[in-house]
């Protein structure tokens, strides 16, 4: 199986193709292209046409976004022009080429009053980064009649690049220096190991599965407690974590308390996905190499 993915130099797109090269034959593209990957700005319609075209894959990951949650609030138009038409090219090169498209999307379409979504539970994203993710989703369900919208939560784990902008590297490299942290012990999540997302994904799509998922670790824990466990697996003091409520963080862009995912579809499909200690502990032996 041919797969052609976007954002291939990113956190999750790095992962995809470490994980899946034995596996599936990969096509890596990036806006700044990379060595070894395509030159792809998924802004260019054009250029999305053209090297879809070219490589006529059988599916398309897409994992290209502005992730940034704060900054898409100031720069709207920018996350606008990369996570609603950015989608909508990749789409219309899919079903023009008929490629499966593999859609990356996000807990935060979800306004997290509750927790323990399903995939059929009714969206209602709080910032404007999750409210152009829900927008291209809808892209995806109208225009593509070949789809899989994946949608994970908080991801984390380690793809050789430590400059990496994650919550628990965030945490690792302030705990190695020895820093007091402040973090939140009331929103809560299900934290996703990246190499778990790309080995589902290697799954859904070998077995022609469709329609929405929640591709998501099997445990709700706040930040404080995500931070506390790595603490523990890592070595470092725990006292150096301070928990506060999220008032006190006063970030641009609100965020769900709970946006926890049910994943009772994707375990029909003998998916399982690691716990968060276990996933630390794979991500320690990476970090280790």
């Amino acid at each position: 199986m041919k797969v052609l993915v976007t954002g291939a130099a990113g956190f999750l797109g790095t992962k995809i193709m470490q994980t899946l090269k034995n596996d599936l034959e990969l096509v890596g593209t990036d806006r700044q292209g990379k060595e070894g990957y395509q030159i792809m700005d998924i802004t260019d319609r054009n250029e999305v046409i053209s090297v879809i075209g070219k490589e006529k894959p059988d599916a398309v990951i897409h994992c290209a976004a502005m992730t940034d949650v704060d900054a898409s609030e100031t720069e709207k138009e920018k996350a606008r022009k990369i996570n609603v038409e950015g989608a909508s090219n990749v789409v219309d090169a899919c079903e023009q080429y008929g490629s499966t498209i593999v859609y990356i999307s996000t807990d935060f379409i979800f306004e997290g009053d509750r927790g323990g979504y399903k995939e059929e539970d009714e969206p209602n994203p709080l910032s404007y980064y999750a409210k152009t993710k829900l927008e291209a989703e809808n892209i995806v369900r109208q225009r593509s009649s070949d789809y899989l919208i994946i949608r994970p939560e908080v991801l984390y784990g380690y793809n050789g690049n430590r400059s990496e902008r994650s919550f628990t590297i965030w945490v690792y490299d302030n705990l190695k220096k020895g820093n007091h942290i402040n973090v939140v012990d009331d929103q809560y999540n299900t934290p996703t190991l990246i190499d778990d997302i790309a080995e589902a994904i290697s799954k859904l799509l070998k077995k022609d599965s469709k329609g929405i998922y929640h591709v998501a670790g099997p445990e709700r824990l706040s930040r404080y407690e995500m931070a506390v466990k790595l603490a523990e697996v890592f070595g470092f003091d725990k006292n150096l974590i301070k928990p506060i409520t999220s008032d006190k963080l006063k970030q641009k862009a609100k965020r769900p308390k709970d946006s926890s995912l049910d994943t009772e579809k994707l375990k029909k499909e003998g998916i399982n996905m690691h716990t968060f200690e276990q996933g630390l502990r794979i991500m320690k032996g990476q970090m280790s190499k």
